[in-house]
């Protein structure tokens, strides 16, 4: 838990949400009439501690199942915790679930008269903000019409501006961005950009890294209902991005028989070098144009086995800078040995600048089944002379008339 208390607009104290999961509808009735059955108690959160102050915006990231929403939903009050405790100050909007909240009779003029009135705003004080919603939800005279007859996006439309129309203290977003054309994406974006100004405290869940870099100052990494980590939002973000993009490969020296466990048995990387360094964790440093070789070693159970490389060099974003195969440079299999020393030679790489992550993949004759893959983060840092954008430093020039 970081942060003061006294200054926290939300304060979570060792909140844990735990739902129980029968396995078939009679096991739940069974277990309602005091009989034996059976069940699994699944930890959605557990034990998560957290404080936000007043004004600050706050990325919620993770997996899927990780627990994001759980918490959204115990911090705006929809559902309650199984043990632990979270205080609010302040008037909170939300936008958990599209069209949550809405009744599907009334007309999307009247459920924003409600949403006001349960945020406790009275008919006059609705007055001026019922028109700034009308305006921004953009639905015509369908705002007259029952929710129920609404497309999903019509929906997401009036949720969004309602939401944002109401000058909550808390704005709790959880993908309300996913939904909707570019036109009113760039709307709500504007607008969520607007209230930030306006010193509203924000907590914003997605799934898309942009956003949350964008938009907020710090980021909270859920995993499996904990907190991996918290901080300021560049730092988070980028770690979590090189955790997604390093999961289903390992590590330098990490055993083959201990990922996924599955025993790798064809073959397997044993060692992988950048520019001669032995150990390739440590890294390099180039700059724009230097030369790049990777020395990868490889040893093979079934000496039969034909067997091709693949290396990719990847920003930690996950873009692929640069991918190889010697399937696909036509090489003939490695065959017949024990063991084999492949060196990939780059005479010139043109990038400009920035930190690269080596991923080195064994593959089957065709290249498309992989016996083995090993990723070496942050290995390659190509240092700029100067400051500069640009991925990628080419050959140009300049002509003047």
């Amino acid at each position: 838990m970081t942060g003061n208390r006294d200054a926290a607009v939300i304060h979570a104290d060792r909140v844990t949400k735990t739902y129980r999961v029968f396995a078939s509808p009679r096991d739940r009735i069974k277990r309602r009439l005091g009989l034996k059955s059976r069940f699994l108690d699944f930890n959605a959160l557990d034990g998560v501690s957290l404080d936000i102050a007043k004004g600050e915006s706050v990325g919620i990231i993770g997996e899927n199942g990780a627990g994001k929403s759980t918490l959204l939903k115990i911090i705006t009050g929809t559902t309650a915790p199984t043990s632990g405790a979270v205080e609010v100050t302040g008037k909170v909007a939300s936008i958990l679930e599209l069209g949550a909240g809405f009744h599907p009779d009334f007309s999307g003029r009247d459920n924003a008269v409600l949403y006001g009135a349960l945020m406790g705003f009275d008919g006059d004080a609705m007055a001026d903000r019922l028109e700034r919603i009308i305006e921004f939800a953009e639905l015509g005279e369908f705002i007259d019409h029952p929710i129920k007859v609404y497309s999903t996006g019509m929906t997401m439309r009036l949720g969004f501006a309602v939401a944002t129309h109401v000058s909550p203290d808390v704005l709790i977003i959880d993908e309300a961005l996913a939904v909707g054309d570019g036109y009113f994406q760039k709307k709500c974006v504007d607008r969520l950009l607007e209230i930030k100004d306006e010193g509203t405290t924000i907590l914003f869940c997605s799934h898309a890294m942009y956003y949350v870099t964008m938009f907020c100052d710090r980021a909270v990494w859920l995993d499996h209902g904990k907190i991996r980590r918290q901080g300021a939002v560049k730092e988070v973000v980028e770690e979590y991005e090189t955790y997604l993009l390093e999961r289903g490969k390992r590590r330098l020296g990490e055993s083959a028989d201990e990922i996924d466990g599955v025993q790798q048995k064809v073959a397997r990387i044993t060692d992988v070098a950048v520019d001669g360094h032995e150990r390739a964790e440590e890294g390099v440093v180039l700059h724009a144009g230097d030369p790049l070789a990777v020395d990868i070693r490889v040893e093979s159970v079934r000496t039969g086995e034909k067997l091709q490389i693949g290396v990719a060099l990847d920003t930690v974003d996950g873009r692929c800078v640069f991918g190889a195969s010697s399937k696909w440079d036509g090489l003939a299999s490695l065959e017949g040995q024990r063991t084999y020393a492949v060196r990939l030679e780059i005479p010139s790489l043109p990038v400009a600048s920035g930190t690269f992550n080596l991923s080195v993949f064994l593959l089957d004759e065709t290249g498309l089944h992989v016996h083995d893959q090993i990723v070496v983060p942050h290995c390659v840092r190509v240092a700029s002379r100067q400051w500069t954008p640009s991925l990628l430093e080419l050959e140009h020039r300049w002509l003047v008339e």
